[in-house]
């Protein structure tokens, strides 16, 4: 997901407006944020979302039954996920951070319930996530703690 070029969106500043009071958390007054409260919302990446879209996600536990190179691009994997009561194909951009043959049995989320989408002539039928290491400029995919049967839901 991307955001506006408008530098309010999100609830970030203009240079126009006047700085707001930091409250700290030994100033005693409830539902104040802490300073490194206040900093972490503001190094947000995009606007907030209600709880209910993000209940409207699906995340669930898939297990990798098969990885290969994208016939057509050199940053995408091929991903066979099985999710318990079916098995999905996921197009991946994680081909630079991991081997394909390694991936397999491995536990993954996924968001189950976005539209499929071809991915340079190859369909997609959900997205894995990943975090993001920009200090070792790496891609680090979740996965549960301990494994859990497929289609397991996330919350």
């Amino acid at each position: 997901m991307k955001s506006s070029d408008d530098p309010t969106v999100g609830g970030a500043k203009s240079s126009e407006d006047p700085p707001a009071a930091s409250p700290r958390a030994s100033d005693g007054v409830r539902g104040h944020r802490s300073s490194a409260a206040s900093e972490a919302s503001e190094q947000r990446t995009g606007p907030r979302i209600s709880i209910e879209a993000f209940r409207a996600l699906e995340l669930r536990v898939g297990t990798i039954r098969a990885a290969e190179p994208h016939p057509n691009a050199d940053r995408l994997l091929v991903l066979r996920v099985d999710l318990g009561s079916e098995e999905r194909q996921i197009v991946a951009g994680i081909r630079a951070h991991y081997d394909a043959a390694a991936l397999v049995g491995r536990q993954v989320v996924v968001v189950a319930n976005l539209e499929p989408a071809r991915l340079r002539g190859v369909e997609s039928q959900g997205m894995v996530l990943a975090a993001t290491d920009s200090e070792r400029d790496r891609v680090v995919l979740l996965h549960p703690d301990e494994p859990v049967p497929p289609g397991g839901v996330v919350r």
